[in-house]
């Protein structure tokens, strides 16, 4: 990530502006984390009048700005015995604020693991602006205007006269008020808090390189080596930090923290089909001939062990070029422990012979394709899209690797696969014969990836229906982390995302009932979790009862039904049910 030195100083001389009149508003909510929820989350604080209003106010900005700095970005500062911290964090943001600018909502989407390490940082990083957010026209309407039920009326030209776009620009009370009060107030997860520090403490060790230590840390400093995209300059860099007890860099207790548990989101496996002769070979009949993958099969691609079409059965040999997330990414994570292997064994990892590989760009040990590394889920369907072509030059990062016969992984979202709906050319498997997007509007039979015309209402029940039946094995609950008292807030929130998720666009199954839904009927079990000597015990905490009384990992844990009581028999479950 950009440091953006020269954005900190635009950042202090706008904190220097900040005026006694700032003190009338309230800062509601900063969320940090997954990009799985962050449109939903906007329409819930805009669309929801229990929390805003009508006539309420949106902004959003992208996460670099025009000359190359974060337009915003999450500052983590720590320092003391254990080193120091000095790293700035840029992403996607949304501001959300009531008519009368009294109440503030916000949220940056960074990775899952970053969100975490951000709110639980002691003290906790916080939001930082450009300066250039209280120019008019700064808006960047990266949310459709057709999901906004409220919004107070604008004129901007560049809505074309949408009544619920972006303001042009954040009033000088709103920036003012969060400069005042800027600090995270919740980590927005894929995966539990738990699994987070064991991925990030999986990744921030030292050498020597094993499937349980990557080996990015560096001795004696809490920031590691940066873990690099094979197409691009991004990188996702480790920072140490602790979920309990004493915080590694400043020495600083870590405050207590609960879960609230969002939904339920799959993660589909994305395919290029141009090539004819590779993942796109058809049969006789001219119906697609790779449409399913196994577990083992992903285990075989993804290790290395074999990048061909002949490791999916196909008649026709093809090399293939399988696209790893970084493993601080939640969606990597999700995908390793129920699809790779599990918490206990690491065999079969994703990890497997990446080594010193840095960024991933290496051929497999048979099959003649290449593993490649990429940084977040842009990157990952903009390789399976074209291989992250640039637009304006028309070149290739990678000369060898042009998007034909990509294969990834991404959590599914409607935004996430909108550029990779043309079933022609791209599409989803289905995983050990079962489709994670059944029931789904826009959902293509034949493993195309659905297209939402925004908004695409679904009526309750109706979703997802191999996830709320517990046989699609490929999904983390989606879940907000945050004070463990005086939440009432983010509680809110959650409350509200829920309720609406039907109604604009239907991107997870809603983990309790919610707006005449009935939710998820199945959850996945939890088991011990040991970084740094520290042990967080298995406890299933009455899923969908008491949320707060959870403990452990859960990432590829067994697929269970809710009964009333789910301790017992699962409390002690001492690894996943991964393959």
């Amino acid at each position: 990530m950009r440091t953006g030195i020269s954005l900190l100083v635009a950042f202090l001389l706008v904190a220097c502006l900040v005026v006694p009149a700032a003190s009338a508003q309230t800062v509601m909510f900063i969320g940090a984390g997954s990009s799985a929820m962050w449109q939903e989350f906007a329409l819930a604080a805009v669309n929801d009048p229990t929390l805003n209003g009508p006539g309420s106010h949106h902004w959003t900005t992208s996460g670099v700005c025009p000359d190359g700095s974060n337009c915003a970005q999450a500052f983590d500062s720590r320092s003391g015995p254990g080193g120091t911290v000095d790293d700035h964090q840029g992403g996607n943001l949304w501001v959300v604020w009531n008519q009368a600018e009294t109440r503030v909502w916000a949220y940056l989407s960074v990775d899952s693991v970053v969100g975490n390490r951000l709110f639980f940082a002691t003290p906790r990083a916080t939001l930082q602006i450009d300066s250039n957010a209280l120019n008019e026209g700064s808006g960047g309407d990266l949310i459709s205007p057709s999901l906004f039920k409220y919004g107070a009326a604008t004129t901007s030209a560049r809505c074309a006269g949408a009544s619920t776009c972006d303001d042009s620009a954040l009033p000088a009370k709103i920036l003012d008020a969060i400069l005042a009060a800027p600090t995270i107030t919740a980590a927005m997860t894929d995966i539990r808090p738990e699994d987070a520090l064991f991925a990030s403490t999986r990744v921030n060790c030292p050498p020597p390189i094993t499937l349980g230590c990557l080996g990015y840390g560096i001795s004696g400093n809490p920031v590691a080596n940066p873990v690099l995209s094979a197409f691009t300059t991004s990188k996702a860099t480790p920072v140490a930090y602790a979920i309990s007890g004493d915080d590694p860099v400043s020495g600083e207790a870590v405050p207590a923290w609960t879960t609230f548990p969002v939904g339920a989101q799959p993660i589909v496996i994305l395919v290029n089909r141009s090539d004819a002769s590779g993942l796109g070979q058809k049969t006789t009949a001219g119906a697609f001939a790779i449409t399913n993958v196994t577990h083992a099969q992903l285990q075989t691609i993804f290790s290395g062990a074999n990048c061909n079409t002949s490791a999916l059965g196909a008649a026709t040999a093809h090399a293939i070029f399988p696209v790893l997330r970084e493993p601080l990414s939640g969606t990597m994570n999700t995908f390793e422990f129920t699809n790779m292997t599990s918490p206990t064994s690491l065999v079969n990892s994703q990890e497997t012979k990446v080594l010193a590989h840095n960024p991933l760009n290496n051929a497999c040990a048979a099959g003649g394709g290449k593993r490649f590394r990429g940084i977040g889920t842009g990157q990952i369907t903009g390789a399976i899209l074209n291989g992250n072509q640039n637009a304006t030059t028309g070149a290739y990062p990678i000369p060898s690797f042009k998007g034909a016969d990509g294969i990834g992984y991404a959590f599914f979202s409607y935004g996430n696969v909108s550029h990779l709906t043309n079933p022609a050319s791209y599409g989803y498997l289905t995983l050990d014969g079962v489709d994670p997007l059944l029931g789904n509007p826009g959902h293509v039979a034949n493993g195309g990836l659905p297209a939402c015309k925004l908004p695409c209402p679904a009526a309750p029940n109706t979703t997802f229906k191999n996830l709320r039946n517990g046989t699609y094995r490929s999904f983390s609950f989606v879940r907000l982390v945050t004070e463990k008292t005086g939440n009432e807030n983010a509680a809110e929130l959650v409350k509200a995302a829920q309720a609406s998720i039907n109604l604009y666009v239907p991107d997870f199954v809603p983990y309790v009932a919610a707006g005449g839904d009935a939710g998820m009927k199945f959850y996945r079990s939890h088991f011990p979790v040991t970084v740094n000597g520290v042990t967080y015990a298995a406890k299933n905490g009455l899923p969908f009862k008491d949320a707060s009384a959870e403990s452990g990992g859960d990432v590829g844990g067994c697929i269970e039904p809710v009964t009333e009581n789910v301790l017992g028999a699962h409390e002690n479950v001492t690894g996943g049910c991964a393959k």
